[in-house]
């Protein structure tokens, strides 16, 4: 579907915390940063993947084999 999307390790983190259902806050102090970057990164999240919503951008993150299941997260 889609060739070589490259998201960022951090953006990738944020994904994989967000898609297993953690909120934008919650990933903001998990991974000690603030929550407007958290909102930022999932801005870009959506413009590199393509998508349209963030549950959108998950849905091809997974397709692409971007993120793993919800077990990542401890």
């Amino acid at each position: 579907r889609r060739h070589c999307v490259k998201l960022t390790s951090r953006e990738q983190q944020v994904l994989q915390h967000l898609a297993a259902g953690l909120s934008s806050r919650e990933v903001a102090t998990k991974l000690g940063i603030s929550y407007n970057t958290v909102k930022h990164h999932r801005v870009r999240i959506k413009q590199r993947l393509g998508a349209t919503t963030f549950a959108h951008a998950i849905s091809i993150a997974r397709d692409e084999h971007l993120i793993e299941g919800e077990e990542w997260t401890r």
